[in-house]
């Protein structure tokens, strides 16, 4: 394994087009909302490239990540039925960052293992919630589905090689409000991830917060 200079210099662009759509469409948004997931349970599958045959490694983990989204459209649902009273769509977009560390896979057939790793991501997220005060629980909720593209910087761990990846994530995330601007949150992410040197597919459980300022 070596480092990838030219996928860095992609990622970094990645990364700073990231950046400018979510502060140009800041601008044009009221005050975001802002989600801090501080416990993450990860898993990863990573395929390996080799020349002889294509083997899976899986691996354990931990992340953490945030969220930072701006209402783009609301629409109020039918309050004349019943079921849709106080509920209402929501089309929001952002930014989202992680950071995961990923243990060595299990041993392999031929007697050797995938080395630990660990990540820094970054990139522009686009998703569409459902809110709602009267599903189940007398709280207001909020079910959120949401896709993205990140640009990561990674670092194989206890050495000094690093590469720069591209990898997709969509997500799925839950919000009870406990006070007024204040959620207890969880989210359920799978990201696909072109490393250097294979395939990850990383699934992730997440708990936090969510402000909405």
């Amino acid at each position: 394994m070596q480092t990838r200079i030219g996928k860095m210099k992609h990622t970094k662009f990645a990364i700073l087009l990231a950046f400018l759509c979510t502060l140009g469409a800041g601008k044009a948004a009221a005050l975001p909302a802002f989600d801090f997931y501080y416990v993450g349970f990860a898993n990863a599958w990573t395929s390996l490239d080799t020349s002889t045959s294509e083997t899976v490694g899986h691996h354990y983990g931990w992340s953490i990540s945030a969220d930072v989204r701006w209402l783009a459209r609301r629409i109020a649902l039918d309050r004349d039925t019943p079921a849709a009273a106080g509920a209402s769509v929501s089309i929001l977009h952002g930014l989202h960052g992680q950071f995961i560390a990923m243990a060595a896979s299990n041993w392999l057939e031929d007697g050797s293992r995938y080395r630990a790793w660990s990540a820094l991501g970054l990139g522009p997220e686009l998703g569409i919630g459902i809110s709602t005060s009267n599903f189940i629980l007398p709280w207001s909720q909020t079910f959120f589905v949401s896709a993205g593209v990140l640009g990561n910087l990674a670092n194989y761990s206890q050495t000094s090689l690093y590469n720069a990846y591209i990898s997709w994530l969509v997500k799925a995330s839950w919000a009870l409000e406990l006070s007024k601007g204040l959620a207890l949150s969880a989210a359920l992410p799978l990201e696909y991830a072109f490393r250097a040197d294979g395939r990850s597919i990383i699934a992730t459980l997440n708990l936090g917060v969510r402000y909405a300022f």
